[in-house]
């Protein structure tokens, strides 16, 4: 098995995109807002697709090929970052998410997704060289064999090289953030979501970056 590292290329958004959609279709971080199957996967597409396409020139997107098939995908944003204007997500078709989906759920999940990722931002504004992993997806089919921890050590590196000192991020999984501290990550920030009665835990942890691993 060859795995190799590298940026996300253009004409590969798309293949990104579906990558994606089959890594968070049962993920509750939608299920708890979604439960059609079929909604559900209109919303991933739809928003995953519009935020790595008005994103795209903005961040720094990177990948895990395994025998030159996609499969992992990370979006990164360095502290300079800057979140698009409402105008540059409209030019890049952000109405067409809502066709098909209830805009009430939606609406509801973008607000939570905002609300779960404020402590790592208002940790970015504590110091400098900290980065944010806005995400991070691994192909079910490459999961449990160790690409997720090579693909991790590839980001870090990455940001090490571009000046980067710290790496935050949240996730809403038990065992995710299990994985998350034995990688070396320690919790800041620990909440709860509920919505039609449905609770969904977020922690946000960090990571110090002091030289290769």
């Amino acid at each position: 098995m060859t795995v190799d590292f590298n940026i996300l290329k253009r004409n590969e958004l798309r293949a990104a995109v579906r990558l994606v959609g089959r890594a968070f279709e049962d993920y509750e971080y939608f299920t708890n807002y979604f439960p059609d199957l079929e909604e559900r996967r209109k919303v991933l597409r739809g928003v995953v697709y519009r935020e790595f396409l008005t994103n795209f020139k903005k961040t720094h997107y990177l990948v895990a090929k395994r025998n030159g098939e996609l499969v992992a995908v990370a979006q990164v944003n360095a502290p300079d970052y800057k979140k698009p204007s409402d105008f540059q997500y409209l030019i890049h078709g952000w109405p067409l998410v809502y066709i098909g989906v209830n805009r009430r759920r939606l609406d509801d999940w973008l607000a939570m997704d905002a609300a779960a990722g404020r402590p790592c931002h208002e940790y970015q504004a504590t110091g400098t060289g900290i980065w944010y992993l806005s995400s991070i997806t691994v192909d079910p089919s490459a999961q449990g064999i160790g690409i997720g921890t090579q693909f991790i050590g590839y980001m870090e590196d990455f940001i090490r090289t571009h000046g980067g000192k710290e790496l935050v991020l949240f996730t809403n999984s038990d065992k995710n953030i299990a994985y998350y501290k034995r990688c070396g990550f320690e919790v800041f920030d620990e909440r709860e979501f509920t919505y039609n009665g449905k609770t969904m835990r977020s922690w946000s942890v960090k990571k110090i970056l002091n030289g290769r691993q």
